[in-house]
């Protein structure tokens, strides 16, 4: 894959990995939490013992790390329900620390990441397969998709783990690249199928951004662009088409169903941006923010609507959390919590831009892959709010996986 391969260190032994490669396979998977949380353990002792046998780089992204942690921590000082922030502590900022530790530390060479991305594919291929199974046999009840953790977390899942599945395809041979377009094309009519419309926005703005990349990077190399950008203009195409055919399908605003029903496709596309219901909820989360502009009510991203009183014609879908990212860490942390969000998912963006300065061929994908992970989740969960739980650990678990290998191949060059 490289145009200049360093000699590559030692493979890390495979008992160091099992566990680390059970995690990953079972992770996207709903009702797993025992087994799940088991195999975290476990990596992340085996992670310790590899630590100690053959040590790791710095981690580049340890300040604003620390920051975050230290901020949702501090925040139990003036939680209006400290025991609550204290659980929720633990679920997103330790458990997702362990496996990004853990991945971080496991991920030494080519031969760990491809192992990774070999299983993330198959995690994908399998909750897809579940997914369709459960959506066939529970089709027309309200949640269809709760095996694979229902369809907006796993709408979140499906866009975070793009980034690998494309690198997967440079690491295949040819064979495998015709059976991953089967794939591809099943992972599109899944997404399809849940009608998240944030979804294809993301990817779409994903592959912009990686088709600005490689016109950068292979801009004097005539053959290898053209191979590149036309299935990726072609995805930006069908990903805006996509857009249209589910903006289309979805009410403007829930409260106003039947008003939407004969709505025309122009209408439902402007109503998208103009008319959500979302721009009310983010009304309302700002002003509870200027409440407690400082402070916040405590981490934990259900904690504000246990504090706050729910406007009376809101379902209680809609008073879940802001359903976006920022705001729920403002009212959450205030404004210190939006600053440490932008600083810790920057810090991490500036680091993957950083390898793709790289001469080194996989250093370069690797940041691409990266960045593309970290702007599809950022974008995703802008009408949502979903880094926590299970996204929130295939994040960590990524982002350790391309930090772990690009630290330590930036290392050897």
């Amino acid at each position: 894959m490289s145009t200049r391969e360093a000699p590559q260190q030692a493979d890390t032994p495979l008992r160091f990995l099992l566990a680390a490669a059970l995690f990953l396979f079972i992770l996207p998977t709903n009702h797993t939490m025992a087994p799940r949380m088991i195999f975290l353990f476990a990596a992340l002792v085996t992670a310790v013992v590899a630590l100690r046998k053959y040590g790791m780089p710095r981690v580049p992204i340890r300040w604003p790390l620390f920051a975050w942690a230290s901020l949702a921590l501090l925040s139990l000082v003036w939680s209006e329900m400290p025991e609550f922030s204290w659980a929720e502590f633990k679920k997103e900022v330790v458990f997702g620390m362990a496996a990004f530790f853990s991945f971080f530390v496991l991920t030494r060479g080519r031969r760990e990441l491809h192992l990774w991305i070999h299983i993330a594919v198959a995690a994908l291929a399998t909750t897809m397969f579940i997914g369709l199974y459960d959506y066939w046999k529970y089709y027309g009840q309200p949640e269809p998709w709760n095996v694979v953790h229902g369809y907006a977390s796993y709408s979140t899942y499906l866009v975070t783990v793009a980034s690998l599945l494309a690198l997967w395809f440079t690491i295949v041979g040819r064979r495998l690249r015709a059976a991953g377009l089967v794939l591809v094309a099943v992972y599109l009519w899944v997404a399809y199928l849940l009608g998240n419309r944030m979804f294809w926005l993301s990817l779409t703005g994903v592959l912009v951004v990686v088709t600005a990349l490689y016109v950068w990077r292979w801009r004097h190399e005539r053959a290898r662009l053209r191979q590149s950008l036309i299935p990726l203009i072609a995805g930006i195409v069908l990903c805006g088409g996509l857009f249209v055919l589910t903006a289309n399908q979805k009410p403007v605003d829930y409260t106003h169903t039947a008003r939407d029903r004969d709505a025309s496709v122009s209408q439902h596309l402007v109503g998208t941006f103009t008319q959500s219901e979302r721009l009310y909820m983010w009304a309302f989360w700002v002003e509870r923010i200027k409440e407690r502009p400082w402070t916040g009510v405590g981490f934990g991203r259900d904690l504000p609507h246990w504090v706050y009183e729910k406007p009376k014609e809101w379902p209680n879908l809609y008073f879940a959390h802001a359903h976006n990212l920022v705001l729920d860490y403002g009212a959450q942390l205030g404004i210190p919590g939006i600053i440490v969000l932008f600083w810790l998912f920057g810090a991490i963006a500036a680091r993957f831009w950083r390898y793709t300065r790289s001469p080194d061929e996989t250093l370069f994908l690797v940041g691409v892959t990266g960045l593309s992970l970290v702007l599809a989740f950022f974008s995703k969960n802008l009408t949502d709010e979903l880094f926590w739980r299970t996204d929130a650990l295939v994040f960590w678990s990524f982002t350790g996986i391309l930090l772990g290998y690009g630290e330590h191949r930036t290392k050897e060059l």
